[in-house]
């Protein structure tokens, strides 16, 4: 009692070629199909530093002369936009780690 119930579907614009939608039957979002080494190509404000990583497979997390981290202490990025992506990671590659 008391639940909102959707009962039609929504398609919301969240920006160029990006939505979300909203139907009927489910209760959560989840984004645990992404693969840890495809997250920062959801975060559009990393794409042009990405190249600026020392190694390829950078993860911006422990690697050093990593372009993200470059880009945050330079004000390029916002740093909880970079908190957001490490905790997204984390519970990622917790769920990787666990998935058997």
């Amino acid at each position: 009692m008391g639940k909102n119930t959707t009962t039609k579907i929504s398609l919301y614009e969240i920006e160029k070629n990006t939505y979300l939608v909203d139907t009927p039957g489910f209760q959560t979002m989840d984004i645990y199909e992404i693969e840890t080494k495809d997250l920062d190509k959801y975060f559009i404000e990393f794409k042009n530093h990405v190249e600026e990583c020392e190694f390829v497979g950078c993860t911006h997390i422990k690697e050093e002369n990593c372009g993200i981290k470059n880009a945050i202490q330079n004000g390029k990025i916002d740093i909880s936009r970079y908190e957001n992506y490490i905790k997204i990671y984390n519970d990622l590659k917790d769920k990787e780690e666990h998935k058997w």
